[in-house]
């Protein structure tokens, strides 16, 4: 009996080993961009690539171009989830991870809705002049060099990195694991193995950090059209979204999890 038993347990443990395997969705399909689509565009993604199952953005971003945002959103919605991808950027580089990405076409960019975890080369911190993208993207490190909220982990300019000695230089594959939780009102990144930040996403420290950011200042920023950032952060469910910016990216091993 107890044998039997035992041989029980151990066909219940593989079967839920597989089934938690199988939860893990990749998302870069047969060495293609099948389920990807560029933001508020139809036909094939200008810039992405995908080579030897690796996702590659080599093409000129709008701030380059002026004609429109290039940035990768899934064809799919999401709500709760785990993502997994590897990254490494060009030295200078820069991208972004959103979330919650709306497609309304009062929202000129994805980054109006959705919130970013920051890609770039740490070492431009160190030398601001060489991040690429020109001035603004300069600046916007050099008025970020104390407070670290556009730094690598960051959720852009909202909550800064807890380490800032995790990232791999440019050139070098990072790995991240973020979580984002709206019934647990929690979300998380982990780079390379290590926790470096932590943050709700909605209530009243939601709305506090919103309000020390430039999310709040909807009068700088006529760019964007009426919208502003009315809707920013707004959405637990929307499109997953790699960005366009100035340098080459690359990411590989995309996994999904979602969560219930």
């Amino acid at each position: 009996m107890g044998k039997t038993f035992l041989a029980f347990l151990l066909i219940f443990a593989c079967i839920h080993c597989r089934k938690a395997d199988t939860e893990w969705k990749t998302l870069i399909i047969d060495n293609s961009l099948q389920g990807w689509h560029s933001f508020q565009k139809e036909g094939a993604p200008k810039g992405w690539t995908v080579e030897n199952n690796v996702l590659i953005f080599n093409g000129v971003s709008d701030m380059e171009s002026g004609e429109g945002d290039a940035s990768l959103l899934s064809d799919k919605v999401y709500g709760n989830f785990e993502i997994k991808f590897d990254w490494k950027v060009i030295p200078g580089g820069n991208s972004g991870f959103m979330w919650g990405v709306q497609e309304d076409e009062k929202y000129k960019y994805p980054y109006q809705t959705g919130p970013e975890i920051q890609i770039l080369d740490p070492a431009i911190y160190d030398d601001p002049s060489a991040a690429l993208g020109g001035a603004i993207e300069v600046n916007n490190v050099k008025e970020d060099l104390e407070a670290h909220k556009h730094f690598v982990g960051a959720l852009y300019d909202l909550s800064a990195p807890s380490a800032l000695d995790v990232a791999k230089p440019a050139d070098q594959w990072n790995s991240y694991h973020i979580k984002i939780d709206y019934g647990a009102n929690h979300g998380e990144v982990a780079l390379n193995g290590v926790v470096i930040n932590s943050f709700p996403l909605q209530g009243a420290k939601w709305e506090a950090m919103l309000q020390e950011s430039k999310f709040s200042r909807s009068e700088d920023f006529p760019y964007l059209g009426d919208a502003r950032w009315k809707g920013f952060g707004k959405f637990p469910k929307g499109r997953i979204c790699f960005q366009d910016h100035p340098g080459k990216v690359s990411f590989r091993n995309i996994r999904i999890k979602e969560l219930h």
